[in-house]
C-alpha cells in the first residue's frame, strides 16, 4: 500500500506499509517527506502512527471549524 499526497511545488508525504515477510519484526509505517528535490524517510511504529494520526485529526478538526471552539459558552448556561 503507497499513498501520496501533496503538490509538486510545494513537496508531498508518500507512505508505504512495511511488511516483514519472516515476520522477525512488526509492521511499520515508511513516511517519506519531499521537499525542493530532497527526501527525508522515517519508519513509524504503531504508537508513533497514533500520534501522528491523532495531531492530523486535530489539525483537520482546527481547519475545519476555522479554529473556534467545537462547544459555544452560550450552550453551558
Amino acid at each position: 500500500m503507497t499513498a501520496t499526497i501533496g503538490r509538486e511545488r510545494t513537496g508531498w508525504i508518500s507512505l508505504q506499509l512495511l511488511l516483514d515477510r519472516f515476520a522477525r519484526r512488526d509492521l511499520a509505517v515508511k513516511l517519506d517527506a519531499t521537499r525542493n528535490g530532497a527526501t527525508q524517510s522515517i519508519l513509524l511504529s504503531r504508537v508513533q502512527l497514533d500520534r501522528l494520526i491523532y495531531e492530523l485529526t486535530y489539525a483537520r478538526l482546527m481547519m475545519m471549524t476555522k479554529g473556534r471552539p467545537l462547544e459555544s459558552d452560550d450552550e453551558h448556561h
